[in-house]
């Protein structure tokens, strides 16, 4: 998935709703629709490395890489979100 940094953790949701814990995401700054072709081009070309590692990567070693992100922002420690166990 490529998604501005806006939407990373809407796909992030997305995907685990969707039982993908090896979705990989490019992500890039937020906004840009202002960014002319030279601009986007610079984004798209940043985002490669990850896109690429994606497509090769074995399907553990996403979801574990996954896993740790989501520990950090999906769920962080400390931060209560419903008021029962989910």
């Amino acid at each position: 998935m490529i998604a501005t940094d806006t939407f990373t953790n809407f796909g992030r949701r997305q995907a685990s709703l969707k039982r993908q814990p090896h979705l990989v995401i490019a992500e890039t700054p937020n906004p840009i629709r202002q960014l002319d072709q030279i601009d986007l081009r610079q984004r798209a070309e940043a985002m490669l490395d990850t896109v690429v590692w994606g497509l090769t990567a074995p399907a553990e070693i996403i979801q574990a890489h996954n896993q740790k992100i989501a520990a950090k922002t999906v769920r962080p420690k400390g931060i209560t979100r419903a008021s029962h166990s989910v």
